[in-house]
């Protein structure tokens, strides 16, 4: 997995590619940096982007596996400690035959 800390403090986006060209300004300063291979140019430029996609995927992720988590342990406590599961499942599959008909 890349570790993504290693990041922090980068030039935030935007980068701009104007034929091959990488520009970015911050404060007045222009960074200028040229390259031969134009998606070479593209990649770099996007880099901020790409990790804020990768971090923002990541949280999405770690709530999914809380949501999934937590959804098992409920399922397990029920089964364990009530018989309300056998009167739970027929109201779930009616509701999924209501949800699927939309």
């Amino acid at each position: 997995m890349i570790d993504t800390d290693k990041y922090e403090g980068h030039t935030p986006a935007p980068w701009v590619v104007i034929d091959g060209e990488l520009y970015h300004r911050d404060n007045n300063e222009d960074f200028h940096l040229t390259l031969h291979d134009k998606a070479v140019a593209q990649l770099i430029a996007d880099a901020p982007l790409l990790l804020a996609e990768v971090k923002r995927l990541r949280e999405e992720n770690e709530t999914l596996r809380k949501m999934d988590w937590e959804y098992e342990c409920l399922w397990t406590w029920l089964a364990e400690n009530t018989n309300l599961l056998n009167t739970i499942e027929p109201l779930m599959e009616e509701w999924k035959k209501e949800y699927d008909e939309e």
